[in-house]
């Protein structure tokens, strides 16, 4: 009986350092980025935290769940209590970190910072078991896997405690990576680790946004297509579906309602179709569309959060229905930012240095985006040997996932951190395209060794 050999060649010395600065350098330049981002917030209470995640996270440690009573949402005058607003992830990571070290806000952000990093490491760790032989290739991966931590718009991800990216981002990352890398030809005990990993993962995912729904049906829907182990897909596909059944329970515990989404689904579409979008948006650098919470409110009582939120879903619906030319305009200023804008929208204004490093970042996060649906959209078309299979699959994952990330925020509004979270998918792919030589030399490997 054939043995089945470890995946990629013989680790050298050389190897070990390379992956020791793979993952030594992400940890310095995302605390560096805490640093940075967060040093003038070091006396302010985590409780205290805008976007329902300081007023969550108390609850939570209270014994009130996922629990805010606010007028936050735009409702002035008209304080709502929101139970079904947020998904966990947020809050039960900072309401941890208060828990483990105290209201200290820069030692929680270091706490989420380098909690979140160990799936990108990981992720780092599934790329550099096939680092390839030739020097060139071998560089350039190495630089691919770092690249993002010297762009702002992925470091605001890394260390950002109130926006649902800065969880994602992380699960997003290392579910592609478990797909991309695919290691059927393991032995039934690796695949059963592998295969749980990933249904943590696309679970954290879901758990950290709502919105990423589709694209943890899309990458569970890849998982089947390459796994050939019965027993593997239905376990990794009832994991997966445990989680939107179990929190669509837990709304309806929490809230009176089952969703599989939040209370807030509702505003953030009408935010993005209204009549009042056009003339708003973009926001001008350094602010957002929350100010416009305000006027979509005005003069409107809501006596719970679901009241809000089928009001303003409602609402959307109607603008949508009776203004098509206004909504394709607003589509394609949203296409700009989400795949085209070399400048960050949503969040704080940089000046000076930082300016000129944010904008390097955002280029070269472009450059490595379209690389990759190009040579995506390549892969998948053109007319190759079966042995092309797995590289076209991972093509074709890669593009359903863009379309997965991105529709959300076509239906309501883009940001900058909407894209962002694309930014690890991206190298990932490109990796594994880099890495195609060695890869099938180490799957031909494992099935004659």
């Amino acid at each position: 009986m054939p043995q089945i050999a470890l995946p990629g060649p013989e680790p050298t010395a050389r190897d070990r350092r390379f992956l020791w600065l793979l993952w030594i350098i992400p940890v310095l330049m995302s605390l560096a980025a805490v640093w940075v981002l967060d040093h003038t917030k070091a006396d302010r209470s985590l409780f205290s935290m805008t976007n329902l995640v300081g007023p969550t996270a108390q609850s939570l440690l209270t014994g009130g769940g996922i629990t805010a009573c606010t007028e936050e949402m735009g409702t002035r005058g008209n304080p709502i209590c929101f139970h079904a607003a947020r998904m966990p992830t947020t809050a039960v990571i900072v309401a941890a970190g208060v828990r483990l070290l105290g209201d200290h806000y820069l030692w929680v952000a270091c706490f989420k910072t380098l909690l979140l990093l160990l799936p990108v490491e990981f992720a780092i760790y599934l790329v550099w078991c096939f680092l390839p032989r030739s020097k060139g290739r071998r560089i350039l991966v190495v630089l691919l896997l770092l690249a993002p931590f010297g762009m702002t718009a992925f470091l605001a991800d890394v260390s950002n405690l109130l926006v649902d990216e800065g969880s994602s981002y992380s699960f997003l990352a290392l579910a592609v990576a478990i797909i991309f890398v695919d290691r059927r030809e393991l032995d039934s005990r690796r695949g059963w680790g592998r295969s749980l990993l990933l249904a943590a993962a696309l679970i954290g995912l879901y758990l950290s946004k709502s919105g990423m729904l589709l694209a943890v049906i899309v990458l569970l829907a890849a998982f089947l297509v390459m796994e050939r182990q019965v027993r593997l897909r239905w376990a990794v596909g009832l994991l997966v579906a445990a989680a939107p059944i179990g929190w669509a329970m837990h709304q309806h515990h929490a809230s009176g309602r089952y969703s599989v989404g939040t209370s807030l689904d509702g505003i953030n579409l009408h935010k993005g179709n209204n009549a009042g979008f056009l003339r708003n948006y973009p926001p001008p650098h350094g602010d957002s569309l929350d100010w416009y919470d305000f006027e979509l409110n005005r003069g409107l009582y809501f006596r719970d959060e679901w009241s809000f939120n089928d009001y303003h879903r409602r609402a959307a619906m109607e603008y949508l229905v009776t203004h098509p030319r206004e909504t394709f305009e607003g589509d394609l200023r949203k296409v700009k930012i989400l795949f085209f804008s070399v400048e960050k929208y949503g969040s704080t204004a940089s000046h000076g240095a930082r300016k000129v490093i944010e904008d390097a970042g955002m280029v070269v996060f472009r450059l490595v985006f379209w690389t990759a649906i190009g040579t995506a959209l390549y892969l998948v078309f053109r007319r190759g040997s079966g042995s092309d299979r797995s590289l076209r699959l991972a093509a074709g994952t890669y593009l359903a996932l863009v379309v997965a990330c991105t529709l959300p925020y076509l239906a309501g509004f883009a940001y900058t951190r909407h894209v962002s979270v694309l930014i690890y998918p991206s190298v990932l792919f490109c990796c594994r395209v880099l890495c195609a030589p060695e890869w099938d030399y180490n799957k031909r490997d494992m099935l004659t060794g």
